[in-house]
């Protein structure tokens, strides 16, 4: 082998290794669980180990579908300290599936699912194919519990609002309950009167009536007393006596009526 030859082959090679070192990715979590109705994230990072080759492809892949899920064209990206992108202008393609429930972050790599469903469980894949690396992360859709995914502050404010309600019933139910005491009371009050004017009545009546009694005996008795007295007093009797008058012994004697 000539030493053209060698070199050639010695210049591919390192052209293959740094081609393969040219994009360092990291995966975060390769097991996430997540809420059926809510969002997760499916992290991923990379940095540039050496000057960037553009375009940068990334790609997305689920196990439940045979198109790809997005397909990233990172076409240029401002670098931060240790080759990490900054902004990144792309081009994204989104499966139509999945078109307003994801979302790819070119500036990582990361792939954000939203309003998700038990069907989304499965394994994710992403390809970085500047460097032909590919990892995946199992995703796991658990169903909704309301008691445990219900929002601290819309708790907070049903259990306001059934203690309010609670609350207006039960001064509901004391006003009736006074109102009812109250018309009771009302009710006694007014059948005590009629009891009071009902006796003040009979006694008066009574009192008439006896009135009448004595009335009528007072005059019975004066009358009777009346007929008694008048049944006591003796009648009259004519008694006759001679009387003789003192004069001259020649005058008339004669007989006078004397009513005793």
């Amino acid at each position: 082998m000539s030493c053209g030859q060698s070199c050639r082959s010695l210049g591919s090679l390192l052209l293959l290794l740094g081609g393969n070192l040219a994009v360092l990715v990291k995966i975060h979590e390769n097991s996430i669980n997540g809420t059926e109705g809510q969002s997760v994230l499916l992290r991923v990072s990379y940095r540039y180990h050496s000057d960037p080759q553009y375009p940068v492809k990334i790609v997305w892949d689920s196990g439940n579908m045979q198109d790809n899920l997005v397909t990233c064209s990172v076409l240029k990206c401002s670098l931060g300290a240790g080759g990490v992108p900054g902004i990144c202008s792309a081009q994204i393609f989104y499966h139509p599936t999945y078109r307003n429930r994801i979302k790819l972050f070119p500036e990582n790599g990361s792939l954000l699912l939203s309003d998700l469903r038990p069907s989304d469980s499965g394994v994710y894949s992403v390809t970085f194919q500047v460097s032909h690396q590919t990892f995946h992360i199992n995703l796991t859709v658990h169903e909704e519990h309301h008691s445990t995914t219900e929002h601290p502050r819309e708790s907070f404010l049903s259990h306001y609002y059934i203690i309010g309600i609670c609350s207006s019933v039960c001064l509901l139910l004391l006003f009736l309950l006074f109102c009812c005491i109250r018309h009771r009371g009302a009710a006694r009050q007014q059948q005590k009167r009629i009891i009071k004017q009902q006796q003040v009545s009979s006694v008066e009546e009574s009192h008439m009536e006896s009135t009448v009694v004595m009335d009528m005996a007072t005059i019975y008795t004066r009358v009777g007393d009346s007929l008694e007295q008048s049944r006591q007093r003796p009648t009259p009797e004519v008694v006759y006596t001679s009387l003789s008058s003192p004069g001259p012994p020649q005058q008339d004697t004669g007989l006078y009526h004397l009513l005793v």
